[in-house]
């Protein structure tokens, strides 16, 4: 059996594969490179040798099995460290902060923030013409890190060289990199026999002879790796079978080092020296199994290939990989955790071995994936250590993670009935009851009781307004946030609670400017603390962007919706993006833009579907079926409310005007004008009895758009720029006066309420034309051209339906809409009128209209094909 060593073999047999990666870099259309091939073939090497040829900057990125379970460790060492902090500290903000080149402090940390400190960090280095990082089998990257590489593709940080193995499934942001033109895409083939044999004679030094070379030869298959355990003395086999019998050859000490690494990879070559001694660490590096590698200060050890630790993994006992798992967690204690996974690691090692000495770090741990979009380890770290060490602190910490993730009745148990006598243990169990009575049972009465317990506390306080405002009672929540706001020493989670609170009910309450003034404060706070608050800044945007869309500016909301959904993609946590897709599908939807809608909305849709902590689906639904109601698609639309219906559990009070009124919006698809407008109208009460003037406003108008009359003295008397505006159309309309249409019209456009200006815009060119006016009616059209160009596919009355406002009576309407859909028996059952008064009404309309019968009232109206089954010939 051959016993040759092996030494660094040259680069031979992938000039072009390298004069490609070269090519790419110089090509600034292309930002990355993505390597594919088999196990062994030599993906790696190619990508090292890439990175020495391009003449940049360039860092090392290795993905390793271990690394995966931790959110961002892949990448961790990309960034300055700093210490960590337990979950019990509130951390003052340092007088000089560490700042990313880009100025941003350090400590935005969190989903997002680590998404954007990773990015402004390596951009900080020269950007892709002079910053090259290698990702090592990326197939292997936990999603957070897999985001962050897509993120520095696309934002052209960095040029990016990946290496996958073949046949293994890949994030889809990086999938997506290759298909979408952002990455070339090498497929590397076995080496040809010429430099099989060049390989060979370098590790013999030329002294093989024809037979050894035909078995080399043949046991590599083109294979280098395979070539390597060959010249090491395996058997001829598959390249598992070689590997395996490699690693049955070693001694126990070695293979104890070996063992080391392939659990906590990578792991600082310190630790190995002081569990088995330098000597037997050395001969592991010397067997080519474990290779070193500088990070920072420290020197980390990693396996050569990620075959090697998958092949031993498999292989090893139970017991044997629990005790690494202890030596390392033993090892990792002892130092001040001062890296920013240390705590993490700590965390999951001591999990892994079965031993848990620190049961605070454990928690803590359970913290961080929290915040690094890792529920599902973050529950498994919370319940080892609450079985290590039971307790409130234990039992609260797994009820908040079971309750972000849906499971209230879980988190309910946990907790105990009465209120600890403890002032601290109290306040914490107020928090987590509270949220459990109004989230998971709707039952806000309990909830505010609970409250009571520990009234007057910043924490109390806050967590109370931010129930309140989704619970529909924005000047209570108000009241409750500023008595956060105004005090002197408020801590920075009820700080930023309170503000986010407060920033949505202004908005609500009809007083942007000081919602705006409110948001900048609680978004400075939840920027200073983001490493303690990962959600403070989530927290923010969405109040902002309700603030702005319940006062009646759609085009800021939009904004900042598409914002908050683009930041949240890129690395927080699945309930970020969901939540954000719902808000940016409601904006877009009320604005007409129902394509844009239906994306997002069946995007949160789907998340909700596997976790709905706050109870979003409802409004959801309710959303899409206003939706398919604007598209005149009725029984779509039904079923969606009526599935929207049975998910309410009498929280989120605050979207039930909102509701309200696209229920009427579903009534009229169903061709029921007078059902229409009595829900638009009941939307305008809750608005009212909530003190919410531009929601209000709002299911007025849509009380006119929907076929009926509005209080035009009411609709003048709420205060706001937006209800002046709405009740400026609204008198326009009913007056009719063509040029204040236009005149509201163009106001409106620009706040982004394009469907409203489109339909007055339309109205007004009618009636202009009507008037004698046709210079400003093509005025008048060509705005209504443009701006219903954003609406596609809508149909409303003031749009499809024009002339029937100006020819028909509010009745005649009534009928004539309800004659697409049903016989002439049963709209006078509906409407509780003769059969003969029904007939001799559908005759005028007839007449008015120049028609004949139903069908071409259907043509008319641009009534979908569905009603033809269920409307009948007179």
């Amino acid at each position: 059996m051959s016993q040759w060593s092996p030494t660094v073999w040259p680069f031979e047999g992938r000039d072009t594969e390298l004069a490609s990666v070269v090519e790419a870099f110089t090509d600034s259309a292309t930002n990355a490179v993505l390597i594919m091939a088999p196990a062994g073939l030599g993906k790696t090497r190619l990508a090292r040798e890439a990175l020495h040829r391009l003449g940049c900057r360039t860092r090392w990125v290795a993905a390793t099995r271990a690394a995966t379970a931790i959110p961002f460790g892949a990448l961790a060492h990309l960034l300055p460290d700093e210490p960590s902090r337990l979950p019990e500290e509130t951390p003052e903000p340092p007088d000089e902060p560490m700042r990313l080149p880009d100025g941003a402090p350090l400590t935005q940390v969190g989903p997002v923030g680590l998404v954007r400190a990773f990015t402004a960090q390596v951009a900080g280095w020269g950007g892709r013409t002079r910053v090259a990082v290698g990702v090592d089998d990326a197939h292997l990257l936990d999603d957070a890190s897999s985001t962050v590489v897509a993120n520095l593709v696309s934002s052209s940080a960095a040029f990016v060289v990946l290496t996958v193995r073949t046949g293994e499934p890949v994030a889809d942001c990086l999938a997506r990199l290759a298909k979408e033109g952002e990455a070339v895409l090498l497929d590397l083939a076995p080496l040809p026999t010429p430099v099989i044999d060049r390989l060979i004679d370098h590790s013999t030094c030329g002294t093989v002879d024809a037979i050894e070379r035909r078995r080399l030869r043949a046991g590599a298959w083109g294979n280098p790796l395979a070539l390597r355990e060959l010249l090491h003395g395996a058997v001829a086999g598959g390249l598992t079978d070689l590997i395996a019998a490699r690693l049955d050859r070693l001694d126990p000490a070695t293979r104890r080092v070996v063992e080391l690494v392939a659990c906590g990879e990578p792991v600082p070559l310190a630790f190995l020296e002081r569990l088995a001694g330098p000597e037997v660490v050395a001969t592991a590096e010397e067997s080519g199994l474990v290779a070193a590698e500088r990070d920072g200060v420290r020197v980390q050890a990693r396996l050569d290939h990620p075959l090697f630790g998958e092949v031993l993994r498999t292989r090893m006992a139970a017991a044997r990989s629990r005790q690494a798992y202890r030596d390392l967690a033993e090892q990792l204690l002892a130092t001040p955790l001062r890296r920013r996974d240390d705590t993490l690691r700590a965390a999951l090692w001591q999990v892994e071995g079965g031993r848990i000495v620190r049961a605070d770090l454990v928690r803590e741990g359970a913290r961080q994936a929290i915040g690094r979009s890792g529920l599902d380890l973050a529950e498994r770290l919370a319940r080892s250590a609450r079985s290590a060490e039971p307790g409130p602190p234990a039992d609260r910490l797994l009820a908040e993670i079971l309750e972000y993730q849906g499971r209230s009745e879980e988190a309910a148990a946990l907790l105990p009935v009465s209120p600890p006598e403890q002032p601290t243990e109290r306040l914490a169990w107020a928090g987590t009851r509270a949220d459990w009575f109004y989230w998971g049972r709707g039952d806000l009465a309990t909830a505010e009781r609970v409250l009571d317990t520990a009234a007057g506390h910043p924490r109390v306080e806050s967590a109370r307004a931010f129930i309140l405002v989704f619970a529909g009672r924005c000047g209570d929540a108000l009241r409750a946030a500023e008595t956060v706001l105004d005090g002197e020493h408020a801590d920075p989670q009820a700080l930023v609670w309170a503000a986010a609170a407060a920033t949505a009910s202004l908005g609500f309450l009809g007083h942007l400017d000081r919602a705006e003034a409110v948001r900048l404060r609680g978004m400075t706070t939840a920027t200073a603390y983001a490493s303690a608050l990962p959600w403070g800044r989530f927290q923010m945007e969405v109040g902002a962007c309700l603030a702005h869309l319940a006062a009646g500016y759609p085009e800021t909301a939009a904004a900042v919706a598409a914002e908050g959904h683009r930041t949240a993609t890129q690395g927080g946590v699945p309930m970020m993006v969901s939540a954000w897709a719902l808000y940016e599908g409601i904006v877009a939807t009320v604005q007409g833009r129902l394509p844009h809608a239906e994306v997002r909305l069946a995007e949160a849709r789907a998340g909700f579907d596997q976790s709905d902590t706050f109870r979003l689906r409802r409004a959801c639904l309710a959303a899409q079926s206003f939706g398919y109601a604007l598209r005149g698609q009725y029984a779509v639309a039904a079923e969606l409310m009526a599935d929207a219906d049975r998910t309410d559990n009498g929280t989120n009070q605050l979207f039930a005007p909102w509701i309200a009124t696209w229920r009427g919006w579903l009534a009229l698809a169903g061709g029921d004008t007078a059902a229409a407008v009595r829900h638009a109208e009941h939307g305008a009460e809750l608005a009212a009895a909530a003190g919410m003037p531009c929601v209000e406003a709002q299911a007025r108008y849509d009380m006119i758009r929907l076929g009926g009359r509005a209080d035009l003295a009411r609709m003048a008397a709420l205060p706001g720029p937006v209800p002046g505006l709405l009740a400026a159309a609204a008198r326009a309309l009913s007056e009719p006066d063509g040029p204040a249409m236009v005149r509201v019209a163009e106001q409106l456009a620009g706040l982004g309420h394009h469907l409203v200006a489109a339909e007055l815009a339309t109205a007004a060119g009618r009636l202009l034309r009507s008037a004698g006016y046709p210079a400003r009616a093509a005025l008048a059209n060509a705005a209504a051209t443009e701006w219903r160009a954003n609406c596609p596919g809508v149909r409303t009355p003031l749009l499809a339906h024009a002339d029937l406002g100006s020819l028909l009576t509010v009745r005649e309407r009534q009928i004539a809409l309800l004659a697409t859909r049903q016989p002439s028996r049963s709209i006078a059952e509906q409407l509780g009128l003769a059969l003969p008064t029904v007939n001799n009404a559908l005759a005028r309309i007839y007449t008015k209209l120049g028609i004949t019968g139903r069908a071409e009232l259907r043509g008319l109206l641009d009534v979908p094909a569905e009603a033809d089954e269920s409307a009948t010939t007179r």
